[in-house]
């Protein structure tokens, strides 16, 4: 397995919430300098010091450490699912992998004039999308598409895409990109302002 430095993973996690290390600091009941030493690798943090960020940061403590074991079989309630929520985008994730598994499940609720950012996006394999909640534009390829409750969208990925919600009332879409070979560059690319999107609890 892949293992990495935990202070890196936890500067990472700060910078996806748009966190300061004063605020952590507070959630977790650790002293701000014992967090920026951490995340300069100057001491290794105890695992009672590594739960308590692991909790304030909602996240599994093996985040801080390696990729997790994946499985044969997931079921996920539908109050079990990982969740992220930041500036009026709440993404839904099984956070969770299967053996050799090649696509990647999220629940995206976007509140009104909101988007993932305004980067195109461009992966390998292919994407649908199911909305499930008010509507939502994908702009693909040059092409705005819209999405009202109950459409569909199948399209390779490959083409440069954004999605976003113009209007006035909240939407949802479920998300499903295929990962060919297992590698989880399409959900890299997607989400690359939350890094911990595979491993929330």
């Amino acid at each position: 397995m892949e293992t990495i430095s935990p202070g890196l993973r936890l500067r990472q996690l700060r910078s996806e919430r748009n966190m300061s290390q004063r605020a952590l600091a507070q959630l977790a009941g650790v002293s701000t300098n014992s967090i920026s030493l951490i995340e300069r690798d100057e001491i290794s943090p105890s695992v009672a010091t590594l739960q308590n960020l692991a909790t304030a940061l909602n996240v599994h403590m093996s985040y801080f450490f390696e990729v997790e074991s994946e499985k044969n079989v997931l079921h996920i309630k539908s109050n079990g699912r990982s969740s992220l929520e930041n500036q009026g985008v709440r993404i839904e994730s099984i956070g969770q992998r299967l053996h050799g598994q090649e696509v990647e499940p999220f629940i995206i609720e976007l509140a009104p004039h909101t988007s993932i950012g305004e980067r195109q996006v461009i992966h390998s394999g292919h994407e649908i999308v199911y909305c499930t909640k008010g509507e939502i534009e994908y702009y693909i390829d040059g092409v705005s598409y819209m999405l009202k409750e109950g459409d569909f969208l199948l399209f390779e990925a490959s083409l440069p895409h954004l999605w976003r919600n113009p209007h006035d009332n909240p939407a949802e879409f479920m998300l499903i990109l295929q990962t060919p070979d297992a590698k989880l560059e399409p959900v890299k690319r997607h989400f690359v302002d939350y890094p911990s999107i595979p491993h929330i609890k």
